[in-house]
């Protein structure tokens, strides 16, 4: 036995949020983070982060449904986070990463809550396997956007390389987000990684992709790319057959509230709802109204 004291600051601590675990595991010979809340066997909530963001945007909502008996489990999805790499990121190649994740974790029929590119993800993945979901909550997601809300979140996404300092980034952030209260540079880790040469830079890979399309002429600089990634979805929507909750952020510059009736009125069984002093980063933006939304969404369901 060796005498020798144990000093946790040798190991790197992974960020755990408060009343959930945070794991990893291998699906297809590709690594998935994930945040987790409540127990298995309790009904399964799934649930799918927007494009540029990570599992932890549900800290609030996985501690509230652990609370109420749900089984929360949040994955990084490809190229984002702490999960490994694909080259291909259309809607039907990241709902495919959903199923088998979702066996490895042992989860059968699930609720899905998904935000942005995870509402895209969540439509793709029940209309392909209807029988897994018992229902979906889309938070400001629909298959009409607007072109300049989306071009501010591309030119944000590919504006910084990378950051000196988690303060520099902390003040990016702050510009770019002016109604959020002052970002903690010491939580940014969960969304950025320092280069051996000591700058951080994002842990998704859209930057990048956005600078290398720009630099070939692969795509267009005008925000009208997401045509390309939701065509042929409100097919997917019309297909859905379990309940779905629409949330919009009152102040949403990406879904507008004319968006959001069309997305509700393709799908046979949905609810429109707005998330007052928000916009599309609803649920950063006013979580307990988005926690509070979803949660008597997801209770009445278990009722039916």
């Amino acid at each position: 036995m060796s005498d020798v004291e144990f000093n946790p600051e040798w190991f790197p601590q992974h960020d755990i949020p408060p009343g959930g675990r945070s794991g990893f595991v291998r699906v297809d010979g590709r690594q998935v983070h994930y945040l987790e809340w409540g127990r298995g066997g309790d009904d399964g909530v799934v649930c799918l982060h927007g494009g540029g963001q990570t599992a932890y945007m549900f800290e609030e909502l996985g501690s509230a449904l652990r609370g109420d008996g749900f089984h929360v489990f949040a994955p990084d999805l490809p190229n984002h986070g702490d999960s490994g790499r694909t080259d291909d990121m259309s809607r039907q190649s990241l709902a495919a990463t959903v199923g088998p994740t979702l066996d490895e974790m042992g989860m059968d029929r699930v609720h899905v809550v998904g935000a942005s590119l995870g509402g895209i993800t969540a439509i793709t993945f029940a209309a392909a396997a209807p029988e897994r979901v018992t229902s979906i909550s889309l938070i400001d997601i629909g298959h009409q956007l607007e072109d300049e809300g989306v071009k501010k979140i591309i030119d944000f996404m590919r504006a910084h390389e990378s950051f000196a300092t988690l303060d520099e980034a902390a003040e990016a952030i702050g510009e770019y987000l002016p109604q959020r209260r002052r970002v903690d540079p010491s939580r940014l880790t969960r969304n950025l990684r320092q280069r051996p040469d000591g700058r951080w830079e994002w842990k998704h890979s859209y930057g990048r992709r956005l600078r290398a399309a720009e630099e070939t002429g692969g795509a267009p600089a005008d925000g009208t790319g997401w045509r390309t990634l939701v065509e042929g979805m409100d097919d997917d929507l019309r297909a859905l057959s379990c309940p779905v909750l629409v949330l919009r952020g009152g102040k949403s510059d990406v879904l507008s509230g004319e968006g959001a009736e069309a997305v509700t009125g393709l799908i046979p069984d949905a609810r429109l709802e707005v998330v007052t002093d928000a916009g599309h980063l609803a649920a950063g933006d006013n979580p307990d109204s988005t926690v509070g939304i979803i949660r008597s969404f997801l209770t009445e369901v278990r009722r039916r």
